[in-house]
């Protein structure tokens, strides 16, 4: 551990050497990675004091904590000439809040020179339940944000990172391996397969070569549906469970965690309720068996009432679904501070599937779930239900 220690110090000593000397009065400097934005702070007894540099006239926001949602945060607002003590509850601007123990002294922010500079001290361990404890002698989670408005509002640069305030390394915030698997499961799952299966599941109730209508009741679309899904169901709840076992617990404090729950349990929900979806009925059975005329009868085949409103539910449904879930991949590639590739990347999957819409509809591809099991007659008596004018 002391080797590791010692690297990351002489890897913070070589890439704050090439910085101006902004900080001659603090004890360690370093300009944060990926970043304009230097910092320079020293610790003495239980104090800490902090001064922040960033090119232009901007506001200037750091933190401590994991996550944006409850972490403590110092906000410089130059607009203001004004630096806060606050804390947030969330991620969004109005989760931002002044904390009731301004527990920060020689404060300021100021603009000179092309440069905004944001200075304060703050006492390691102010005793405010809102305040985070920083130990120097361990690596501390760092949120960094910096707008590149007058007023506060939203941050086109930001990022996560640790920093060793007594030893004066830094490092980048590393995602356990966990939290790695638990994203890509999600990814495929939602991102790439679960759009596959509800394509299949609309287009290719009849499948290419088939000799429909002549051929019916084509089970292909229906194994890859409910197969598919499951297979959708149960690698989110892997993931789930490998986010809960990475973060030590159940944590609802994000809009990726709360959204992501939803998801989760929608989907079961969609799983279970496809087991509610009534009778089948009609005049041959799974096999193409002849079945007698007083077991004709079922919901599905006379299209009942019952069955019209979870064909209704059980559509909708999965399309709200895999909206959310599209939602829940963007909010974790935040969370995750993924360039512009990963939200392209899930763009461009979802521009695919909407084109495959339009070349499949425009084939003629869609087959309504009855006209392919039953076909179009005028028999069957859910035909008067048909979207279609009837076909003999």
């Amino acid at each position: 551990m002391k080797w590791l220690l010692s690297l990351l110090m002489l890897f913070s000593f070589v890439s704050s050497a090439d910085e101006p000397a902004l900080c001659n009065t603090y004890q360690h400097q370093a300009r944060l990675i990926d970043s304009d934005l230097i910092l320079c702070w020293s610790v003495r007894d239980d104090d800490l004091k902090v001064k922040a540099i960033h090119p232009g006239e901007v506001w200037i926001g750091l933190g401590f904590g994991k996550t944006m949602t409850n972490a403590d945060a110092v906000i410089g607002y130059i607009d203001k000439a004004l630096v806060v003590d606050s804390y947030m509850s969330g991620r969004l601007q109005v989760d931002i809040n002044d904390d009731p123990e301004q527990n920060i002294t020689g404060s300021s922010i100021e603009f000179d020179n092309d440069e905004t500079t944001l200075i304060f001290e703050r006492i390691l361990d102010t005793g405010d339940i809102r305040d985070a404890v920083i130990n120097p002698s361990q690596f501390t989670d760092l949120l960094w944000a910096v707008g590149g408005n007058k007023s506060f509002g939203l941050h086109p640069e930001y990022g996560v990172q640790q920093i060793h305030f007594g030893s004066g390394a830094q490092a980048e915030r590393s995602f356990s391996v966990l939290i790695i698997l638990h994203a890509l499961l999600l990814v495929f799952s939602w991102g790439i397969f679960s759009p596959i299966i509800i394509t299949v599941t609309r287009y290719f109730k009849v499948t290419p070569g088939q000799n429909f209508p002549i051929s019916l009741d084509n089970k292909f679309w229906w194994v890859t549906h409910w197969l598919g899904h499951a297979g959708v169901i149960v690698l989110s709840i892997i993931a789930f469970g490998l986010s809960v076992w990475s973060i030590g617990g159940f944590d609802l404090s994000t809009l990726h965690a709360k959204v992501g729950i939803v998801v989760l349990g929608l989907s079961v929900i969609q799983g279970g309720y496809g087991w509610a979806r009534g009778t089948k009925g009609g005049p041959v059975d799974d096999h193409g068996n002849p079945v007698p005329r007083n077991m004709w009868y079922g919901d599905h085949y006379n299209m009942t009432l019952y069955r019209r409103l979870f064909e209704w539910l059980h559509k909708s449904m999965g399309y709200v679904v895999l909206i959310a879930s599209h939602l829940c991949l963007y909010t974790g590639f935040f969370l995750f501070n993924l360039g512009a590739w990963a939200y392209i990347l899930l763009l461009v999957m979802e521009v695919l599937m909407v084109g495959a819409y339009v070349l499949f509809s425009l084939q003629h591809r869609w087959i309504d779930t009855y006209h392919a099991i039953w076909g179009f007659s005028r028999s069957h008596p859910g035909n008067r239900f048909s979207k279609r004018p009837y076909k003999e």
